[in-house]
């Protein structure tokens, strides 16, 4: 009976193993049919395609190249760049087959004085030393179209590793749709020269933001008196709107409403303005030298706060300041701000790369609450700031007199912001009405109104995709004397940039030119999970470590005064045998200082041993915690099969 029993486990078995063998063929047969499926586990999606970058692989008509070049050389001496490494070559994969054959994907390793590092320096990669022999490594990407135009990232820097996908897909963009960005320049400043300048005879030089612009784009004037935005214009440039005409703005509103892109500088008072043209008041008795978009910016979802100005005390800018029979004195100007740090928004790619932005005199933009739109900011004050009544900061401004009447309203103000979402018109009624004018024939008659305007056939209420705005608060850091210094190079005039304002612009235009789609991109986090516990730990060892450190140096210091005091010469100098008083005092110090750094190392010790003590648990969960479970499981199972066998009853 039990002969038969066994020969029908073993036919049993074997037909198990010819099934689990067809179905592993079944399975490999299936997935090479609808190709490779991946799933995506960590924590910020960083091996998911977006919907904007799946949106740009769409759109691609002819064939791209992206060649990756990565020195092993560099991930063999930093890991870190290897895990990089490892997290761009496969989102490229991802990319290519997400492009339905359109992307192609070479990858190199250029070795030092090879074919692969001409090519790679010819295409514009970086190289960087690896050590003070100069052997340079490489980690770039180039890529090209069917018509031979080309797009590189020079290097990939592990500090930018949340903006990747941005990158990435901000090249390919570029490969697939090559034409040149249209920027239509909409400014009642004299941004292009001074007007009074070129009148005495002098040569009337655009400023440096309307070189740098033109290097980079198509730049086309726009009048401010214009009832109609040209058509072509990829991002419209409003700088310093004053006084336009309602047919100006309502082309303005409809632009964006269709989906234009703007970047839009107003300013509650315009240091530019003011010193390029002669005072003018209003009947308010205020300066004429400001700007608002008021009636577009309410729809779009933001209000400038009217007659103030931003006052920073950590960002004030150090200034020299006349002091009657004393020359001049540095001191903190609270309304020229310098912001840096926590005061420019590092999850947005316009500013998450900046280093500091200088603004003057800025106003301060809040979001309209009833606005269906997304108020985002991109620059902000520190909470160590208030606001200044404009009528402080006009003419010759009292440094010294704001600097000592600051109080903090413990509140950070926004200075520029993205808007984005959907918008209604500021014109619901439809296009409005012509200027009226007087009749033909009849000087000095009344004049008659005009007609209304028939409502245009492609007229909307509502934007038809979500707009996307860039609204900044200040007119002035578009000014050279607030972010760069022109000089002179080999007979050619050289701009030479100490801010990054100019970077502002540029980066607000590409992101903006760059459609929904790449707008849509977002910082995606890195590949890289630090140990927070183990870094804050090490943080506080050396904070502590740091601060004993610099007690004992101080203690040092004061010593050597004291016994320079007592000997009449040099800390360090030679001298005669020292006095009884002095050896004792020499000795105390040596006993001090030994005893001190027995503290630092018994310090440092207790420090290290939280470290060392979590490393030593982590270490023992990767190493042996698991096998220790997996060992613990079979031996349980095993010990349940046999209490089961020895309960079976046996057969006759």
């Amino acid at each position: 009976m039990a002969a038969p029993l066994l020969s029908s486990r073993r036919a049993l078995s074997i037909a198990a193993l010819v099934c689990i063998a067809v179905a592993l063929i079944a399975v490999n047969v299936i997935a090479a049919a609808i190709g490779p499926v991946r799933l995506d586990l960590t924590h910020d999606r960083l091996y998911t395609l977006s919907r904007g970058t799946r949106a740009t692989l769409a759109k691609i008509d002819e064939p791209v190249t992206l060649q990756l070049y990565f020195s092993r050389r560099l991930g063999n001496a930093l890991p870190s760049y290897a895990v990089y490494e490892r997290r761009v070559r496969e989102l490229l994969d991802q990319y290519v087959a997400a492009s339905n054959g359109k992307l192609r994907l070479e990858t190199y390793d250029p070795q030092p004085f090879s074919d692969v590092e001409d090519r790679a320096v010819a295409l514009g990669l970086q190289g960087a030393p690896l050590d003070t022999g100069g052997e340079q490594v490489y980690f770039g990407l180039a890529g090209s179209n069917s018509t031979d135009d080309q797009q590189v990232v020079p290097f990939f820097a592990t500090d930018r590793e949340r903006f990747l996908e941005y990158d990435l897909t901000k090249l390919v963009h570029a490969l697939a749709e090559p034409k040149p960005t249209v920027v239509g320049l909409m400014t009642a400043l004299p941004l292009e020269g001074d007007i009074r300048a070129a009148m005495q005879g002098q040569p009337m030089r655009p400023m440096a933001i309307i070189e740098q612009m033109r290097q980079l784009y198509r730049v086309e004037m726009v009048p401010p008196s214009s009832p109609t935005i040209p058509a072509g214009i990829d991002v419209l440039m409003l700088v310093h709107p004053q006084s336009l005409s309602d047919q100006t703005l309502f082309a303005i509103d409809q632009f964006v409403l269709k989906g234009g892109k703007a970047l839009v500088f107003v300013d509650p008072y315009s240091e530019l303005q003011a010193g390029t043209s002669p005072p003018r008041s209003n009947s308010g008795g205020l300066p004429e030298d400001s700007s608002n978009l008021s009636r577009l910016f309410q729809r779009w979802g933001v209000q400038m706060m009217p007659n103030v100005v931003a006052g920073d005390r950590d960002s004030a800018r150090r200034v020299g300041v006349p002091v009657p029979d004393r020359g001049t004195r540095a001191m903190d100007y609270v309304a020229w701000l310098n912001l840096s740090g926590r005061s420019l928004d590092r999850n947005s790619p316009i500013t998450a790369d900046l280093d500091h932005v200088n603004m003057a005199t800025a106003g301060i933009l809040e979001p309209v609450a009833e606005a269906g739109t997304k108020f985002e900011p991109l620059l902000t004050t520190s909470r160590d700031a208030e606001k200044i009544p404009v009528e402080n900061v006009t003419g010759l401004p009292d440094v010294a007199g704001l600097l000592s009447s600051f109080r903090s309203e413990d509140k950070s103000y926004v200075l520029a912001a993205r808007l984005s979402g959907i918008a209604q018109t500021a014109f619901p009624d439809g296009p409005p009405q012509a200027a009226a004018k007087p009749p033909e024939g009849k000087p000095g008659s009344p004049p008659q109104s005009a007609p209304a305007a028939p409502a245009k056939p492609d007229f909307v209420k509502e934007s038809t995709a979500p707009i996307n705005v860039v609204a900044v608060a200040d007119t002035d850091m578009l000014d050279d004397r607030f972010w760069a210094q022109s000089q002179t190079y080999l007979g050619r005039p050289v701009v030479v940039p100490n801010a990054n304002n100019g970077d502002f612009v540029a980066n607000a235009i590409d992101v903006l030119a760059g459609g929904a789609d790449l707008i849509d991109l977002r910082s995606r986090g890195t590949a890289a999970r630090p140990f927070v516990l183990i870094d804050n730990l090490q943080r506080d060892a050396d904070a502590r470590y740091a601060a004993e450190q610099q007690s004992l140096e101080k203690k040092l210091k004061d010593t050597e005064t004291k016994l320079h005091e007592m000997t009449g010469k040099e800390p360090g100098s030679a001298s005669a045998a020292p006095a009884a008083d002095q050896s004792k005092a020499i000795a105390q110090f040596r006993a001090d200082l030994l005893q001190t750094r027995q503290q630092l190392r018994a310090v440092q010790a207790a420090l290290r041993q939280n470290i060392d003590r979590v490393k030593a648990v982590l270490e023992f969960c990767d190493i042996a915690l698991i096998p220790i479970l997996v060992m613990a499981a079979a031996l349980g199972l095993g010990a349940w099969r046999v209490r089961r066998r020895r309960r079976r009853p046996a057969f006759a």
